[in-house]
C-alpha cells in the first residue's frame, strides 16, 4: 500500500531589519558590494551558456518527471519537430534551460531533445545510504542523533516516492535522559505536487499517540533551489513552542535531513518533553 502523506502549507516569512547608521558604515557596505559583485561574476562564469543540438541553453541538471503525456521537440518552440514521446509518470535527466519555458532533455547519455518546463515536476535524489550522526542542541541540553535509510514507499495520488528513514534520539534536557526513535521521511517530489523543487520532511514521536487519536507529527520543508530547510507545523499546537524559526542552510538532501533534526528538537516545546517523559515511563512510571 502506498503512504498515504498530508501535505502541508508553506510558511510565508519575511520582513524588514533596521540598521543604525556609524562611521564606517558607508565603507563596509562598499565593500560588501565589491565582494558580492565578485560573486555574482563567478557564479555566472559557472553557468554560461553551453550548446545543446545547436540551441544556446543555460546548465541547469536535474532529474525530473512528466505529469501528463508529451512530445520531445528538436527546438524549443511548439513547432519544433516531434522527434519523441513521453508518457506521463516517465523520468527526464534535464540539463539545461533553453528560451522561454523549454527544458533540454537527454536519455540514454545523449541529447534528446526539448520539452515544455512546466509540465515537468522536480524531483530530488533523497536516498542516503549512509548513516547521518550528529547532536542537535536546544534550550536545557541537547540530542545525539542516528538516521538511518529504510526504503521507499509510493505516495497515494502522487508520481514519486517518500523515502523512509528511522531515527534514533538519545537527549538530555534539564538533568532528565529521553531515549526515542521516530519514523522520518522526505518527499522525492514537491509537497504540493507543483514546479517548485520544494520537498516535506515529516516525522512521528510514536510515544505520544497513546493519549490522541494521532501520532505527534512535525512537519518541516526542504527547498532545494534556496538551499535551506524551515520549520512548517506541527499536528498538536501545544507541542511546538511559540515564537518563529529561522531557516537552516541545507545544501544537499543529507544536511537537510539533519538540519530539520535539529529545528524539530529546538521547537518542540516544555509540554512535548512532560508528555513525553510520562509515555516513556508507560502506565507504572
Amino acid at each position: 500500500m502506498g503512504r498515504s502523506v498530508q501535505f502541508v502549507n508553506p510558511i510565508l516569512r519575511g520582513g524588514r531589519g533596521r540598521v543604525r547608521r556609524r562611521r564606517g558604515f558607508y565603507l563596509c557596505v562598499a565593500t560588501l558590494a565589491a565582494v558580492l559583485a565578485g560573486a555574482a561574476r563567478a557564479e555566472a562564469q559557472d553557468k554560461q551558456d553551453i550548446t545543446f543540438l545547436g540551441h544556446s541553453v543555460t546548465p541547469r541538471a536535474g532529474t525530473y518527471v512528466a505529469t501528463k503525456d508529451l512530445n520531445v521537440r528538436a527546438e524549443p518552440d511548439t513547432n519544433g519537430k516531434k522527434i519523441a514521446a513521453v508518457r506521463e509518470g516517465e523520468r527526464l535527466t534535464v540539463v539545461g534551460r533553453a528560451k522561454g519555458s523549454w527544458l533540454a532533455v537527454r536519455a540514454d547519455g545523449k541529447d534528446l531533445g526539448f520539452v515544455y518546463g512546466p509540465v515537468l515536476m522536480p524531483l530530488v535524489d533523497a536516498v542516503v545510504k549512509t548513516p547521518l550522526t550528529g547532536t542537535a542542541p536546544m534550550g536545557g541540553g541537547s540530542c545525539a542523533y542516528r538516521v538511518a535509510f529504510e526504503g521507499e514507499s509510493p505516495i497515494e495520488g502522487q508520481m514519486f516516492n517518500s523515502v523512509d528513514y528511522r531515527a534514533m534520539l538519545e537527549c538530555r534536557r534539564e538533568g532528565k535522559s529521553f531515549a526515542f526513535g521516530m519514523p522520518l521521511f522526505i518527499t522525492e517530489g514537491p509537497y504540493n505536487g507543483g514546479t517548485k523543487s520544494v520537498h516535506q520532511i515529516g516525522m512521528d514521536v510514536l510515544e505520544l499517540a497513546q493519549e490522541y487519536e494521532r501520532v505527534f507529527s512535525t512537519n518541516l520543508l526542504y527547498d532545494a533551489e534556496k538551499g535551506e530547510v524551515r520549520l512548517d507545523s506541527g499536528s498538536v499546537d501545544k507541542y511546538l513552542s511559540g515564537g518563529k524559526k529561522p531557516a537552516a542552510p541545507a545544501a544537499d538532501v543529507a544536511s537537510a535531513l539533519a538540519a530539520a533534526i535539529g529545528l524539530a528538537v529546538q521547537s518542540w516545546s516544555s509540554a512535548f518533553w512532560t508528555d513525553l517523559a510520562k509515555a516513556l515511563r508507560g502506565p507504572g512510571g
